[in-house]
């Protein structure tokens, strides 16, 4: 994943409002469980990625933990992040790494080298990527503004729409879609966002009867 200079400038807005702005707790490491944890418990630095990455790994069978641990690890941020913060570090990678998908795609239709039914995907997931830019935006605002249920629908339209664009490449070819790893990459950064946002979302609560 590449990073450019705004991607950093972004880094440090996040550092600033997520580590020096909300007051760190410094605890024992959070035991495991599938119980709603209370994220001012969460232990602060290095382990706080893998518990983290852990937890959602327990909630859900088809998350990653290695592909969660490795991506935000490999950032020295997440080390000083909190749990808010973990999760905006996620979302900023998916705007990366949308950004330089969107790019690429417009590479390859450039390129000549795909026929007609690739070049009718390519240009939907161009469509669906420049939208996902968008979207992954507007979650970080809602996010930020601790609008979690607002934030949860709008990185759901980034999943619905990159299994769209990997769909339609497994339609009427043998080969790999093209942009397999990007689509993978955005699926599973996007996989720790809606985790510790649907942890942080209160529960609704039961309907009287």
């Amino acid at each position: 994943m590449l990073h450019s200079p705004l991607f950093s400038l972004s880094f440090c807005f996040v550092f600033f409002f997520f580590v020096i702005l909300i007051p760190q707790q410094n605890c024992s490491p959070l035991p495991l469980s599938r119980h709603r944890p209370n994220p001012k418990h969460f232990p602060v630095g290095v382990d706080l990625v893998n518990t983290t990455c852990e937890l959602c790994a327990n909630a859900s069978a088809s998350f990653n933990y290695k592909f969660c641990v490795s991506s935000l690890e490999r950032l020295p941020i997440s080390h000083a992040a909190n749990f808010q913060g973990l999760a905006i570090v996620a979302m900023e990678l998916a705007v990366e790494n949308a950004s330089n998908t969107v790019l690429k795609i417009a590479n390859m239709m450039n390129s000549g080298t795909f026929d007609h039914h690739d070049m009718g995907c390519l240009e939907d997931c161009m469509e669906t990527y420049s939208h996902s830019v968008t979207a992954l935006l507007n979650s970080i605002g809602a996010f930020m503004a601790k609008h979690y249920g607002v934030a949860n629908t709008w990185m759901l339209q980034v999943t619905k729409g990159t299994r769209r664009c990997e769909l339609g490449f497994s339609r009427g070819r043998k080969e790999a879609s093209p942009l397999k790893k990007e689509n993978y990459n955005i699926l599973r950064l996007s996989d720790i966002a809606l985790c510790i946002i649907q942890f942080l979302e209160p529960p609704t609560p039961p309907r009287s009867s």
